[in-house]
């Protein structure tokens, strides 16, 4: 046996053990010991690697979620949910690799629901290992959902066409992914979209006349067109009889063109709305007949996000029965302060208490999340949706344009968004401790997720319209900002991913000053190629490649 201090060989304290999220009550007696092996279940033994030994978890009867050490007899005691006080336990063996703190630890979780959302259709298809990289990770972290965005990506036997050359998961791939959060009690559910987003869908020819618009890319649905509609619901029903979860998420969101294309020609008269309700109607029916509960994204209930002579017509809709029994999925990505959400989750006026909060991660349409956004936002939102009273979030991760951000840039994150919603928002220490990372790999983390650096970085390096209208000021702030932080980097070991954008900042301060080379461009895209491999498909590679190979031809040729 060790006592904390000098003899163990580190200072622990009450306040240094890092668990996620922050414990309701954490008593430390100041002991470490010997930790040889646990009892724990075979399949988390396996996947985080740790031995049978002398320990025992012994399981009571008392209330709530807890547990405590007891050094002496070498046992863990738990109580209430296995799942949380596992993921507990093998927190507490990260603090110090090859002890145990004796520790009594009470825990009060207080969204039911706590969900994780991932796009995988805009670009970047994880691998099997990759999904099970994530959940263990949402373990840990104590997340009890995970959705999985597919549009076109779902494996529908009965439209082998649809999305099969885009990566699309087989059914043997999406079931391993399952079976794997279900051993870590994390029940994946899928995330479709049959209304709109769904140009994937409808640009293949054979499905060009359900598009609401002539241009299928504008991915809207002709849900005045039976066969269309008939069409959604097929696809509907096979993913229903694949799926065990309890819940499946039927989309629903920024229906814009509805009712404004080839349905509007049929009436000339506008009926979004109706057509809208009509058709969610149906697949919330279906869904329930099947024993599911439907989450539908909320914006289109109330026209949220629409213009005001429009909002107050799609605002009716919020006020369907049908949606008795529906989770809305309420989704706002903005840093706006608490006040601000807490009068948009009152948005849906009886309906309120049938939301789950959806913050953003803001990693889409660049290299790496803007972590100010991302935290201010999660931050705001979710104690906005804990003094409403809501039962839980899904927090959300987006693609648009090609999904360059990697998907290990977004786990700092996602424990963060769960100290927000359920500890006291300290996240950092926690993340270094349970990564193993160093602090000062954390700062730089943080220090490239600042706006200066994950908002411009992509403007830069491809010099597009917004790159032509910087002014000479904000040319040289930029300069200097990026010179200092690159200076920041020089004594810290950073990651293989973390790397890459160390070296994107070089290349875009070389870009800056006019001396970039196009053989930058191309190292830039074989560093890119291996670390996407390492986490994904290849399908959509090649779209972020030709952008890097595209700036080091037009740097080569002198054409901007």
């Amino acid at each position: 046996m060790f006592q904390h201090g000098e003899e163990a060989g580190m200072s622990l304290t009450e306040k240094s053990i890092g668990i996620v999220p922050e414990p309701k009550k954490l008593e430390f007696s100041g002991k470490l010991f010997e930790f040889d092996g646990l009892n724990l279940p075979e399949f988390l033994s396996r996947e985080f690697n740790i031995p049978r030994g002398s320990w025992r978890i012994v399981k009571t009867g008392a209330n709530g979620n807890g547990l405590e050490v007891k050094g002496g007899s070498r046992e863990i005691v738990i109580w209430g949910d296995e799942k949380i006080c596992f993921a507990t336990i093998i927190q507490l063996l990260k603090q110090k690799p090859g002890y145990i703190p004796e520790v009594r630890i009470e825990e009060d979780l207080k969204f039911s629901f706590r969900g994780y959302h991932l796009d995988i259709a805009r670009g970047g298809v994880p691998t099997v290992e990759t999904f099970k990289k994530i959940l263990r990770w949402l373990f840990l972290f104590k997340y009890n959902y995970f959705a999985i965005y597919f549009e076109d990506l779902f494996p529908w036997e009965k439209y082998p066409s649809i999305g099969v050359h885009r990566g699309r998961l087989s059914k043997k791939e999406y079931l391993e992914v399952v079976d794997y959060g279900r051993e870590l009690g994390v029940e994946v559910f899928p995330s479709l979209e049959l209304a709109g987003h769904m140009e994937h869908i409808l640009s293949l020819p054979e499905y060009w006349e359900f598009s609401e618009w002539r241009r299928p890319g504008e991915g809207c649905l002709d849900v005045s067109n039976e066969k269309a509609r008939e069409f959604a619901y097929d696809l509907l029903r096979e993913v229903l009889e694949t799926s065990s979860s309890k819940y499946i998420h039927i989309g629903g969101d920024e229906t814009w063109a509805m009712g404004r294309g080839r349905s509007l020609d049929k009436t000339e008269r506008f009926e979004g709305p109706m057509l809208y309700e009509t058709h969610h109607r149906n697949m919330v029916n279906i869904a329930k007949e099947k024993g599911k509960t439907p989450i539908l994204w909320g914006d289109m209930l109330t026209g949220m996000y629409l213009r005001e002579e429009e909002r107050s017509k799609w605002s009716e809709v919020v006020k369907s029965p049908i949606w008795q029994g529906v989770v809305i999925a309420n989704w706002d990505y903005g840093p706006s302060d608490e006040k601000y959400f807490r009068e948009k989750i009152n948005l849906f006026g009886e309906k309120k208490g049938q939301q789950i909060a959806c913050p953003g991660l803001s990693n889409w349409n660049r290299y790496y999340p803007n972590f100010k956004t991302a935290l201010e936002n999660m931050r705001n939102f979710l104690l906005a949706a804990r003094a409403e009273g809501l039962s839980g979030f899904l927090l959300t991760a987006w693609g648009d344009d090609g999904e360059e951000c990697l998907f290990s840039f977004l786990e700092p994150l996602i424990l963060a968004c769960m100290e927000y919603a359920e500890g006291n928002g300290k996240w950092e220490e926690k993340w270094s401790v349970l990564a193993g990372e160093s602090r000062g790999v954390v700062e730089i983390r943080k220090a490239f997720g600042q706006p200066e650096v994950s908002d411009t970085l992509k403007h830069v390096l491809f010099a597009d319209f917004w790159y032509y209208r910087m002014v000479e000021v904000d040319v040289e702030s930029l300069k200097a900002s990026w010179k200092k932080l690159l200076e920041n980097t020089r004594a810290v070991n950073l990651p293989e991913d973390l790397d890459f954008i160390k070296s994107c900042i070089e290349i875009g301060l070389r870009r800056l000053k006019n001396d970039a080379t196009p053989s930058d461009f191309i190292s830039l895209a074989n560093e890119y190629c291996k670390l996407w491999i390492s986490e994904r498909k290849p399908h959509g590679l090649e779209k972020i490649i030709e952008r890097f190979w595209g700036a080091a031809g037009r740097v080569d040729s002198r054409v901007r």
